[in-house]
């Protein structure tokens, strides 16, 4: 029951039809009319004629719905909507939706729609407490990936993935949405202990970030349940005290048929599947009275510019500057898409244009965006957010005011607008191009956002087809008409994050402003695009080894200067191409001499560009291509991953050869380094799972340096000196595989590695061994650890440490990540169901393949602290039941089965095989585990868990360690 981000609604959204994963909405919140008043009713809005009406009887006008949707509403009032889409294959995906949210919610009720939605898994007229996920779980769901629901401002969404699409486990599937819908119990101790859990997961999310936005939509939107249904100081004190009478009455209110909106898409056919809907939800009555929509508040356009700001020592330093218009229903025609496409150009251009200061040495910014959106229903919102170079909020607050007023009184020109366009035209080639293989769960969640708002779901090509017929309008005159009458709304809203406070509060932040805007700020100058430096890498390679390895379904092939190549063709998504190369032994090669050089790399290595094009440069030269930039390192490997299409192939191969032989290693990139530091520094104890990630595995490690976060002198000492000298020497003849898996022309594929890597110096064909790299060891002092975090005083976090080995025995590790899943899923019952101790416990397993005999399996959970011995105990008291007795068959089958459907529907994916290619040649060895793994994990036993329990999980060779509040001063 994981909740969306709640900072999605207010970011990079412009107002322009959503795509989502290829699939375009365009947003009509007309309220529908009779068809024989269409033709009038559009005349007199200035609209082209109406072409008709959705099956949700939503206007049609010139934009044309996507005709394979299948729409309907039933008697009762329910909407529907079925879409035949064969990506994944046999996936089905189920979403059902009723509009109660944060927003619906009184005084005295605030948090009852999530507890709601909690009390949707906790017992039914027909599936007993406890039982709906273990029956999901049977079949092959995972609860939290396949299984979940979360709830927002406005909406509550249940979803299902099922696996397979028999018509027994879709029935299945839509009884238990009717079960959500209609008969939810609401068993008064099932609520009591429904209780705890939904404390835990209030104590989880009290993140900085989450304390901030709250703070900043209060700002914003003062006086609205946008603001104060999120931010309520008793939210955890009404859950402790709402009733299972009252949570019952909340839910007769909001949970009706003409309140619920359910999707179905998959590989089916729509036909028997909305007979099946029919039949499962015709009978769900509808009450008498009619819904009152909740108050929502309004927006004072009135507003005289204000100030706020929010202080903690763990947020970045962020400004942002707010404007307000009334809102204005968007319609879904040509002319929307104009201006939405207009406006969508303009925040491209400015946020390229942030970019690139955020790139100078001497700027007071790390980064930054601009966009506009809805705010819901009420406004129109203009927002640009930077974030700050450590306590440089005033330069940073000067460089988003004068940036929007750049915009607003000298415009674009041609050649950033062109980049633009160029960016957004293949963004929706691309869409078009693929949308007969887009995944079925962003096709459905696509459909569900086009209801509030009454929304046209359109194809890809429709979009691309807009953008066409308009192309004209988009000029730099015209976009900069659009984003001037966009930018000049209501005064100025002013909200800063600091680590401290500031002195003189608001006042000082109106001044800063005020100052600012007395600066003059110069028109943006035309650039001249140079042409790419790296496209002749000398003679082109040969192959000399090739072969069909035909149970795997791919292709070795090995050049004459040992550079390796894997291809495997797929028809899963269209025009498809993911690439990995993979270079030498990574962080091994570094040894301890270099602790920070691979967190530099990552962080930089894009910035730092080539020797001879900066950033900038490649941006403008790459504008419209599908080209990645920038090299990474992992444990025991540098790679260059990514995804492109056939055209744009080999420009990608030059360009990661170029960064393997011609790495830029930019002076603005240390100052970039330099400036991540201190809010990186800063976050490390901000809650526990903070200090579990940058403390905790040091601790794990016995102290090897190699592990956990790097301290703020040995990160500031790291130059990119230092980072060529620890780079350099294990590029420059190390061994090269290169795997691309997708929608290939395999010839074109091989031309283009021969013309790059392969005509490299030649290579050595095996890796260096690096054994003393390979040495680690697990902590030896098993003395239980208690560590500290800054954050809420509420937060806790218990962790279990068992030493296990590598993963060289594949069979034992397969084994083992039973045996951790058995462990969650018994943590699940005992600690959050029984107990409702914790909201997500979690176990699992990580056998190391890089270091030598060195592997745990964890159990943990965010506990509160006073519940920190009760858990500790309950971990210990299960790995010893595990021990002492075999798992049933029942929660092996719980187990087991959502892995081999996983399985399934990753072998079905490009990324699952471009994954276990990746080192086909280098490390041939374990192809088998491939080959293997789906037998092995079928033929895995309770007895065998028993004996990985026995070997593994000793209570005296256990770790434990406490994460809890900082003491006070």
């Amino acid at each position: 029951m994981k909740n969306s981000s709640i900072r999605k609604i207010l970011v990079a959204t412009p107002l322009i039809a959503l795509t989502l994963a290829g699939c375009t909405t365009y947003s009509d919140t007309t309220a529908p009319v009779a068809s024989t008043t269409a033709t009038a009713s559009s005349v007199e809005l200035g609209l082209p004629a109406r072409t008709g009406l959705t099956g949700w009887n939503f206007p049609v006008y010139d934009v044309p719905a996507d005709p394979a949707v299948r729409y309907g509403i039933l008697d009762n009032g329910m909407k529907y909507a079925i879409l035949r889409n064969e990506t994944p294959q046999d996936e089905v995906v189920l979403r059902m939706n009723f509009d109660i949210g944060w927003i619906d919610e009184k005084e005295g009720q605030f948090n009852a729609a999530h507890f709601i939605e909690h009390m949707a898994f906790n017992g039914s007229t027909n599936i007993p407490e406890g039982e709906m996920v273990k029956l999901l779980e049977r079949e092959g769901l995972k609860f939290g990936a396949d299984t979940n629901a979360s709830t927002f401002f406005e909406d509550t969404t249940y979803k299902l993935s099922l696996p397979r699409n028999d018509a027994e486990l879709i029935g299945t599937g839509l009884m238990l949405m009717r079960e959500v819908g209609s008969e939810l119990t609401f068993d008064p101790e099932a609520v009591n202990r429904e209780r705890g859990i939904l404390q835990s997961e209030i104590q989880t999310r009290n993140t900085f970030n989450r304390r901030l936005f709250m703070d900043y939509q209060k700002f914003i939107a003062p006086g609205t349940p946008f603001a104060t249904n999120i931010s309520h100081p008793t939210e955890s004190a009404v859950t402790a005290s709402i009733t299972a009478e009252e949570l019952r009455g909340i839910y007769e209110r909001f949970y009706r048929p003409d309140n619920a909106t359910l999707i179905v898409v998959g590989d089916v056919e729509p036909e028997s599947i909305e007979a099946m809907v029919r039949e499962r939800f015709s009978d769900w009555e509808k009450p008498a009275a009619s819904l009152t929509e909740t108050e929502r508040g309004a927006i004072d356009f009135d507003r005289p510019a204000q100030a706020g700001y929010f202080v903690d020592p763990a947020v970045n330093y962020i400004v942002q500057i707010d404007r307000f218009a009334p809102y204005e229903r968007k319609l879904s025609t040509v002319a929307q898409g104009r201006k939405a496409l207009q406006l969508q150009l303009a925040a491209m251009v400015v946020n390229r244009r942030l970019q690139t200061l955020a790139r100078d040495p001497e700027g007071s910014i790390l980064g930054g965006r601009l966009a506009t959106s809805d705010f819901f229903d009420r406004a129109t919102q203009s927002n640009i957010q930077l974030v700050a170079k450590d306590g440089q909020w005033r330069e940073a607050l000067a460089t988003a005011e004068q940036e929007i007023r750049r915009a607003t009184l000298h415009g674009f020109t041609q050649s950033e607008l062109d980049e633009a366009l160029n960016n957004l035209e293949t963004s929706l080639r691309n869409g078009a191009e693929r949308q007969g293989t887009r995944p079925s769960q962003a096709l459905a969640d696509g459909i569900l956002a086009t209801v509030r708002d009454e929304r046209i779901f359109a194809l890809p090509e429709t979009r691309l087809a807009v953008f066409e017929s308009v192309r004209a309008d988009l000029t730099p005159e015209k976009v900069h008409e659009a984003f001037r009458e966009t930018f000049t709304g209501s005064a100025p809203l002013i909200h800063i994050a600091s680590k401290q406070d500031i002195e003189g509060g608001e006042e000082a932040i109106l001044a800063a402003y005020n100052a600012s805007s007395q600066v003059a700020v110069a028109a943006p100058e035309e650039t001249v695009t140079a042409a790419f430096a790296y496209d002749d890498f000398g003679a082109p390679g040969s192959v000399v080894a090739d072969r069909m390895v035909e149970d795997l379904g791919y292709r070795e092939l090995r050049f004459d200067n040992n550079v390796m190549l894997n291809l495997k063709k797929t028809d899963f998504k269209d025009k498809e191409i993911l690439f990995h190369v993979r270079i030498g032994s990574g962080e091994l090669a570094f040894g301890e001499a270099e602790p920070a050089a691979s967190t530099m790399l990552n962080a930089i290595s894009s910035t730092a560009a080539l020797e001879a094009h900066d950033l900038d440069e490649l941006q403008r030269i790459f504008a419209g291509r599908n080209v990645r930039t920038g090299m990474f390192v992992a444990n025991d490997h540098f790679h260059v991953p990514g995804s492109t299409k056939a055209e744009d192939f080999l420009i990608q191969m030059q360009t990661a050869a170029a960064f393997l032989t011609a790495p830029g290693y930019r002076q603005e990139a240390e100052a970039q380094w330099k400036a991540l530091i201190p809010p990186y520094i800063a976050r490390l104890d901000a809650n526990p799972q903070a200090v579990a990630g940058s403390a905790v595995p040091r601790i794990i490690a016995n102290g090897d340096m190699r592990f956990g976060a790097k301290s703020e002198d040995v990160l500031l000492g790291t130059t990119l000196a230092d980072l060529r000298a620890a780079v350099s020497p294990n590029l420059a003849n190390s061994p090269i595989e290169i795997t691309v898996v997708g929608d290939i022309d395999e010839q074109a594929i091989i031309d283009a590695v021969a013309q790059t890597f392969g005509a490299l110096p030649e290579r050595p064909m095996e890796l260096n061994n690096f054994a003393s790299a390979r040495l680690v060891k697990f902590a030896q002092d098993r003395t239980k650890r208690t560590l500290y975090h800054s954050g809420a005083a509420d937060q806790g976090m218990v962790q279990v440490y068992w030493p296990t080995t590598d993963d060289g025995d594949f069979r034992e590790e397969v084994v083992g990540t039973l045996a951790a899943e058995a462990l969650r899923l018994r943590l699940l019952e005992t600690l959050r169901e029984e107990l409702g101790a914790t909201y997500t416990p979690v176990a699992g397993l990580e056998m190391s393949d890089t270091f030598d005999d060195f592997g745990y399996l964890i159990a943990a959970a965010i506990v509160a602290p006073e519940n920190q011995d009760l858990v500790f105990e309950t971990i210990s008291q299960i790995a010893g039941e595990m021990r002492a007795t075999p798992v049933d068959d029942d929660l092996l089958a719980r187990a087991r089965n959502p892995q081999l459907e996983k399985l399934a529907k990753d072998k079905r994916e490009n990324g699952y095989w471009l994954g276990s290619l990746e080192a086909a040649q280098l490390e041939s060895d374990r192809l088998d585990r491939v080959r293997t793994y789906e037998s092995i994990l079928r033929s895995v036993t309770p007895a065998d868990i028993r004996a990985f329990a026995q070997r593994y999980l000793d209570a005296d060779q256990a770790l434990e360690i406490a994460i809890v509040p900082k003491p006070a001063e």
